[in-house]
C-alpha cells in the first residue's frame, strides 16, 4: 500500500488526475481514479508515475 505521501507526490504530477471533489488536497486519494478498498488506480499507473518521479 503506498504511503500518503506518495499518493500527494504522485497526485501533483499526474497527467490523468481528475478530482473527486473542489475542496480537496491534489493527491491520488481525491482522484476518481482511485480504489481505496483495493489502494490502487484503476488505470493502473501508479507505480509508473511513481517511478517517474525518482528520476533525476
Amino acid at each position: 500500500m503506498p504511503s500518503k505521501e506518495q499518493m500527494r507526490l504522485v497526485g501533483q504530477t499526474c497527467s490523468e488526475y481528475e478530482r473527486e471533489a473542489e475542496d480537496q488536497e491534489r493527491s491520488c486519494g481525491s482522484c476518481i481514479h482511485w480504489v481505496d478498498e483495493q489502494a490502487l488506480c484503476e488505470l493502473d499507473i501508479f507505480v509508473e508515475q511513481l517511478t517517474s518521479l525518482d528520476q533525476t
